[in-house]
């Protein structure tokens, strides 16, 4: 999952080559109005944290710049508006999808639940699907306003018709919540393909402190503060995993430096703390969130 961004390509190719990554600068916007949305987890199980920030005075009409338009076309996707735009482009940036709604089209705030059986929405795609009870969705206090980490619905999807005013979206999705619901509907988008394999569960914050930055940039407006809802009981956990040196030869039948060792894990991001007692000479390696997939020993050794 890791690999599905630019960040985490950028970081395996900093580790092959041995060159320091320099990731983009991104500075906390602050608020310019009062404005926040009510947000509820009312499945924190699937959606432990939902990050929410209203803009308020876009101009939807303003065109994304060349650059970023050509980024997007030579990663196989093409450019909309400027609110699409900067979401597709944080997708392949840093790897977290992103979502806006037209806030003119919601009633009252927001609840991530589980939809009614046989609910019905129109997607972006103007399919009208029937929900089912297992199905994931972001709603707001009368309606399902889109099938979370899968596709939004075209009545709540911001487009040319918009008004001014947009509701931006950044959730982390338990992975076993989305695997195969949009496989379900005959789907496969950008977002299934990441939130199935699993996203930073800390990036939320940071990829909606960037999309802001980007918009107000290309489509002007004012910010409102940044809600954020977590359930800290149903979010993943780093993982920590003892590194036995004699492991790694044990294994892979060759004999890596134990300098070199501690330089390829600290290049992925992983914090190394020596252990050397009992005769076991290793590592305590924590992973940093991006890299759920570590979980053993094992793990790390096919890395190195």
């Amino acid at each position: 999952g890791d690999c599905l961004s630019i960040a985490g390509l950028s970081r395996e190719v900093g580790v092959l080559n041995k060159v320091d990554v320099t990731a983009p600068v991104i500075e906390t916007v602050a608020a310019t109005i009062d404005d926040v949305i009510d947000v509820q987890l009312q499945a924190p199980d699937a959606c432990p944290r939902y990050v929410g920030r209203i803009i308020k005075g876009i101009n939807i009409k303003a065109a994304s710049p060349l650059w970023m338009q050509e980024k997007l076309r030579r990663s196989g996707i093409r450019s909309i508006d400027p609110v699409v735009d900067v979401t597709n482009f944080i997708l392949l940036e840093l790897g977290q999808p992103m979502h806006a709604f037209d806030l003119a089209k919601l009633d009252g705030g927001i609840v991530v639940r589980k939809a009614v059986q046989d609910e019905t929405l129109v997607l972006l795609d103007d399919q009208e699907i029937k929900l089912n009870s297992d199905t994931l969705v972001i709603a707001d206090n009368s309606k399902a306003l889109a099938m979370a980490g899968v596709m939004g619905g075209a009545f709540s999807g911001v487009n040319a018709e918009t008004t001014q005013d947009i509701l931006l979206e950044s959730a982390y999705f338990n992975p076993i919540s989305i695997a195969g619901k949009a496989r379900n509907f005959g789907l496969h988008t950008d977002s299934s393909h990441r939130f199935e394999r699993g996203v930073d569960f800390e990036l939320q914050r940071t990829a909606i402190e960037r999309a802001t930055a980007l918009l107000l940039e290309i489509v002007g407006g004012e910010a409102g503060p940044v809600v954020e809802k977590t359930s800290a009981a149903n979010l993943p956990s780093c993982a920590e995993i003892t590194l036995v040196e004699a492991n790694i030869e044990k294994m892979l039948g060759l004999t890596i430096e134990a300098s070199e060792v501690e330089e390829i894990l600290t290049r992925l991001g992983m914090q190394l703390s020596k252990i050397d007692s009992d005769g076991i000479s290793g590592w305590k390696v924590i992973a940093p969130s991006y890299r759920f997939d570590m979980a053993i020993e094992a793990d790390l050794i096919e890395e190195l």
